[in-house]
């Protein structure tokens, strides 16, 4: 009830900005800092939010208005959201982002002073993290490159970053970029670089895997995991943004890489091999790497063949097979084309499998359920 007062507050504030606006943010100030005050100001952090999407949400000529009567209260709306951006709440800090994403198209010089400091911040993580994440709500707005440009040495620098956090939130960043239609060029030319940083950060790192103690057993929990899944997906961007500079071996290292991993990235590096694979320009880049994909997908096959037989965790294990059965659909044409035998002689000895041979033919004939 509460957030949907705080979005209705919003709303109405949209309608009367002359008047609610300053209310707004009053109370915002004024609300104290015990655990009631801090979850008023975050539910009025909510309502200022809804204000600022709203306002940069280009419509028609009404809705340039209300950029208007938004542009004289940055001033104080900035103090109040760098504020928050050391927030131990992601929530509190998203909103925080999303804010100030937003009004880096209403009032591009005052809120780039106040991120300044906020990128270079020594003290907490959490803020160089809600810093480098403004960018990627901006982004999402389709707003003109000329908004971030100034901003794109910022984040390449936090792709390098000591917190696994900071890295994770300047890939989301970068993913969000280069899918935009308006921002993507920005770092076409620093593909090399980006590429580099993700071929670190999709690397298992055994220290960032702990033990938690569950009583009768104990349970691995992986800190490195998101953070590889985001460098994986951010891949797939690159490929999609500029396949001329991403298409090369290099990709196919990544695939093996992630094949040996989580299923869940493992599930990213398939969609990652098809999308490679779809550009026909890019196939004699590859094609000498084909024969590499024979052991992993073999080991990945062979995994799930053996716990549907056992019955152990099947509707899983069944959906991974759906899913290397659809990219050995799509390498398959490639090597037959090329007469690569190690690859054409594998797939004709795995389908001597019963259950992975009727996985197959379903994807072949574009029927996955089974």
């Amino acid at each position: 009830v509460r957030l949907a007062a705080a979005l209705a507050l919003g709303y109405a504030t949209v309608g009367a900005m002359g008047t609610l606006l300053k209310v707004v943010i009053d109370n915002t100030q004024s609300a104290g800092t015990a655990a009631k005050g801090q979850k008023t100001q975050y539910l009025l952090l909510t309502s200022l939010r809804e204000v600022i999407s709203i306002g940069v949400t280009k419509r028609g000529p009404s809705d340039l208005s209300l950029r208007e009567h938004l542009r004289p209260h940055v001033p104080r709306v900035l103090p109040i959201l760098c504020q928050y951006a050391d927030s131990n709440e992601e929530s509190v800090r998203n909103v925080v982002s999303e804010s100030l994403g937003h009004l880096l198209i209403v009032d591009q010089d005052s809120v780039l002073t106040a991120l300044t400091p906020l990128f270079t911040s020594t003290t907490s993580w959490r803020v160089r993290a809600a810093a480098v994440s403004t960018i990627r709500f901006a982004a999402s707005k389709q707003c003109p490159a000329a908004t971030i440009l100034p901003l794109k040495e910022r984040l390449l620098t936090c792709l390098g970053d000591e917190e696994l956090q900071v890295r994770k939130a300047a890939l989301h960043s970068l993913n969000v970029a280069c899918l935009s239609s308006s921002c993507s060029e920005i770092f076409r030319a620093h593909t090399d670089l980006i590429f580099e940083s993700i071929k670190e950060d999709s690397k298992q790192r055994p220290e960032l895997i702990r033990e938690v103690d569950l009583g009768p057993f104990k349970h691995k929990v992986d800190d490195g995991l998101p953070l590889r899944k985001f460098a994986y997906t951010v891949s797939c961007s690159l490929l999609a943004a500029y396949p001329e500079q991403m298409a090369s071996p290099a990709l196919i290292d990544l695939v093996l890489q992630g094949l040996a991993d989580n299923e869940d990235v493992q599930v990213i590096c398939c969609q990652l091999l098809q999308d490679l694979c779809s550009w026909n320009f890019a196939l004699f880049r590859i094609i000498g790497r084909i024969g590499d994909l024979v052991e992993p997908f073999d080991r990945c096959i062979m995994r799930c063949i053996k716990q549907v037989q056992a019955k152990q965790q099947v509707g899983r294990a069944m959906d991974m097979l759906r899913l290397y059965a659809r990219t050995l659909r799509t390498v398959e044409p490639i090597a037959e084309t090329n007469q690569h035998k190690v690859f054409v002689d594998y797939l004709a000895r795995i389908l001597k499998d019963s259950v992975f041979a009727q996985v197959y033919e379903h994807a072949n004939s574009g029927k996955d359920a089974l």
